[in-house]
């Protein structure tokens, strides 16, 4: 899992993820436009070696100022290092505020490093350029890198050419590449400002006035990097002769509207942000990370990874369903949709383990969404109060493993039907009413299950023109074991939480056999 780490500046985004690192043993990648450079450490509010100590820390004091690093150059370089870790199973976490450099990271961004040489823009200022687009699209001028004189170049040319780069922004970022949660800091706007005050203060104290000195005298006060906030209105109170309180005074003022611009960005660019206290997100991410601990020690290497990234589409949240839910969540399948109509009732809580009491009268979408969110606060569950009478009626996205424990044909036919479409995996949970033998629970082909649900399953399946070689193949819960009879003239459906817990364990078995089978297969490959 990569944890992002998001947050207004001065908010404590670096000292959570050290925190975080030591206990764990995680590596950082460093997503901070500025804390990369050498010899700028007090205006970058840059952590201290001593800090750091062996955590294997990215993107930090690598270059000197008078090197001119792009978003561009960081995603080539440390997207593969991101991707090392992804094979290796290894958690990651990403922190700093330039938010450009997350999402290119991350995403699906697309960049080419554009020759300027012939551009109306090239003699250009980087404050003229800001200003034009600005005047051009205030909206996209808060979108890019506007500190990026290439950014800004292109932007222009493309607003020129009739391009919208809002678009291509869009088109570029939909959904991250790897298994990745965001998290964000809350911070008051009040209280953040507060802190950037306080931490410019202790900038001064210790030493940002003579840092800065120090590097004018070795390098051109024009670089790319003395455009971070701090150095670049020391650099022109030095200049004009201002003193340290008007100094002081414009890097606070300069500091609020970044902060207020980055708040706007994390409002828009970031979906599925879980936005707590810098302690909450800490007891998060540690509870996630023992929480696999046990798993990952069992699974082949990188199963962990790809459990983190499947899609599932879980059908019905009864019995078998709600205990299948149970058992995804805490195996660590994180991206779940889950479709029911119904609602919770007595009859439910003698078999159905995510119910109880207070939950009555509910619907199971919803009591189920929230109590697979109370085991794992990573899961991203979404929730479908609907019926499903065909296949229209099911979501457009695709999944990877599509769960049936329904017991509406025309649904099941659906959902078969859908997951042949899309080339999803599908297995599909039978009738265990009148059973409480749970060793005679098992998943196997649909050929070998007789239950009453099952035969009205295959004939169903047989009018639809599905040829017979496919009905068999399909896979399916279901219990060895012939029914138990039931009363006369009974309308109720006997059903013990044994025959429904083992269903549910059932089909997540069957879900890691098949991802161990690929791995094994992936591993042959690599020989």
């Amino acid at each position: 899992m990569i944890y992002v780490i998001l947050g207004q500046t001065a908010s404590g985004k670096t000292s959570l993820a050290l925190k975080l690192a030591k206990k764990f043993h995680l590596p950082i990648i460093s997503a901070d436009a500025f804390q990369c450079y050498k010899e700028m450490n007090i205006g970058t509010d840059k952590p201290k070696i001593t800090d750091i100590g062996d955590i294997e820390y990215h993107f930090y004091d690598k270059y000197y100022p008078n090197e001119e690093v792009s978003v561009y150059e960081f995603q080539k370089e440390y997207r593969p290092v991101l991707e090392e870790y992804v094979r290796n199973n290894q958690d990651v976490l990403i922190v700093g505020g330039t938010f450009l450099y997350i999402k290119a990271l991350l995403f699906n961004y697309q960049f080419k490093e554009n020759d300027i040489k012939d551009s109306k823009y090239r003699d250009m200022s980087l404050e003229n350029l800001q200003q034009i687009l600005k005047e051009k699209d205030p909206e996209l001028y808060e979108m890019i890198d506007n500190k990026n004189p290439r950014r800004v170049i292109r932007a222009l040319e493309q607003i020129d050419e009739g391009v919208s780069r809002k678009d291509v922004l869009k088109a570029n970022d939909h959904k991250p590449l790897y298994p990745t949660v965001f998290f964000q800091i809350s911070v008051d706007k009040n209280k953040g400002n507060e802190l950037i005050d306080q931490r410019i203060e202790m900038m001064f104290q210790n030493g940002l006035m003579d840092e800065v000195k120090n590097l004018m005298k070795k390098y051109p006060s024009d670089l790319k990097a003395f455009q971070a906030v701090g150095y670049k209105e020391v650099i022109n109170g030095i200049k004009n002769g201002d003193t340290i309180d008007k100094i002081k005074e414009d890097i606070k003022i300069h500091t609020h509207q970044y902060a207020k611009k980055q708040r706007t960005f994390l409002r828009n660019q970031f979906d599925d942000v879980i936005v707590k206290e810098k302690k909450e997100i800490y007891d998060i991410i540690s509870y996630n990370h023992l929480l696999k601990e046990r798993t990952s020690a069992l699974l082949k290497p990188g199963m962990l990874n790809r459990i983190e990234r499947l899609n599932i589409l879980l059908a019905g949240v009864g019995g078998v369903g709600a205990n299948a839910l149970n058992a995804l969540v805490r195996t660590g399948f994180v991206n779940i949709t889950i479709i029911d109509y119904d609602m919770v009732n007595e009859s439910n809580l003698n078999r159905q383990i995510f119910y109880d009491l207070n939950d009555l009268n509910k619907s199971k979408v919803e009591v189920c969404s929230k109590k697979a969110l109370d085991l794992n606060p990573l899961c991203k569950i979404t929730g479908i109060n609907k019926t499903i009478t065909s296949i229209d009626d099911l979501p457009h996205d695709k999944y990877d493993y599509i769960i049936d424990c329904v017991d509406n044909i025309d649904a099941k036919i659906a959902l078969y039907l859908k997951a042949k479409k899309d080339g999803s995996h599908f297995i599909s949970s039978q009738g265990l009413g009148f059973q409480y033998d749970s060793t005679k629970v098992k998943y196997g082909q649909l050929l070998y299950a007789v239950d009453p649900l099952a035969k009205r399953f295959k004939e169903a399946l047989q009018k639809s023109s599905i040829i017979e070689e496919d009905i068999n193949n399909i896979i399916a819960v279901y219990s060895q074991s012939g029914r138990l009879k039931g009363p006369k003239n009974s309308k109720t459906i006997g059903s013990l939480i044994t025959a429904t817990n083992a269903g549910g364990n059932a089909i997540v078995s069957w879900i890691l056999k098949e991802l161990y089978e690929e791995s094994k297969n992936e591993n042959q490959k690599n020989y």
